[in-house]
């Protein structure tokens, strides 16, 4: 694994430690916890706070390692002027806002596998669509890049584990597939293989099935996306250093003493 991602591995650690262990952190979760009834201590209650909201910014941090992951390929090119949008508004046409919604609807209520055959069907019906009615909404773009050689796109939503609940599972893919519209005709894709849009897990367990997305051409997990895209680094060794960086005394010594900074 290359210097430039261990050091951005190290940098992302050490700013969210430092940004979660600031004053002003503390003192927002101190008056928030100070107005609940509650049995644990409050000091206890912040600590918790700090790191649900250190896992909540993990997310950000995959994004970016991805991005610089794919930056490091000689076969790929970020597309800067997308790729990183946040909660940008996207324009999508009424017609295809219609389709996706029906067919969420309808994956909802067939057999399993139904998904494999109709979603490229939907893809299809996206890139033929003509209509000049227009809605927007608003979602993020976490990753768009092109391979060099064959100029094909590939759009990635990005999560760090598979583990959402219903409701936020099925918005996530209802995005996913209107974002997937919404570049079709800014990019001005004409061909289905023009732009591959990828649901991306950087954990290799798969909690559930995924009845919207099929699973062997539209979602990848941990290492199947590392061994299909990376050349210059496997999931094992990514996995390998963060392990050894979460156990390691300096990681284990930042915490200790953003312990002992809230626990008084």
């Amino acid at each position: 694994m290359n210097d430039e991602v261990k050091i951005l591995i190290n940098k992302v650690v050490k700013n969210i430690l430092m940004k979660m262990g600031s004053q002003e952190t503390i003192k927002k979760l101190d008056d928030k916890h100070t107005k609940k009834i509650h049995f644990i201590p409050k000091s206890y209650r912040i600590f918790g706070g700090i790191l649900q909201s250190m896992n909540i910014q993990l997310g950000n941090f995959i994004e970016e390692l991805m991005s610089l992951l794919i930056e490091n390929e000689e076969e790929y090119e970020i597309v800067a002027e997308y790729s990183g949008k946040k909660s940008s508004a996207f324009v999508l046409s009424n017609n295809n806002e219609s389709r996706i919604d029906n067919y969420i609807s309808k994956c909802q209520l067939e057999p399993e596998g139904y998904c494999i055959t109709e979603f490229p069907k939907l893809q299809q019906s996206i890139l033929e669509d003509t209509d000049i009615k227009q809605n927007t909404f608003k979602h993020d773009i976490d990753l768009l890049f092109k391979n060099k050689t064959t100029g094909t796109y590939y759009y990635l939503e990005i999560k760090y584990n598979d583990d959402h609940d219903t409701g936020k599972f099925v918005d996530i893919n209802r995005k996913f597939i209107k974002t997937y519209a919404y570049l079709v005709k800014e990019l001005g894709i004409t061909d289905r293989n023009g732009l591959v849009p990828i649901l991306f897990f950087f954990n290799n367990k798969k909690m559930k099935n995924n009845p919207y997305i099929p699973e062997s051409t539209n979602i990848r997990r941990g290492e199947r996306f590392f061994s299909e895209f990376l050349s210059n680094i496997n999931y094992d060794d990514l996995n390998n250093y963060m392990t050894s960086l979460s156990e390691s005394n300096e990681t284990k010594k930042m915490f200790d003493n953003l312990y002992d900074k809230v626990i008084k």
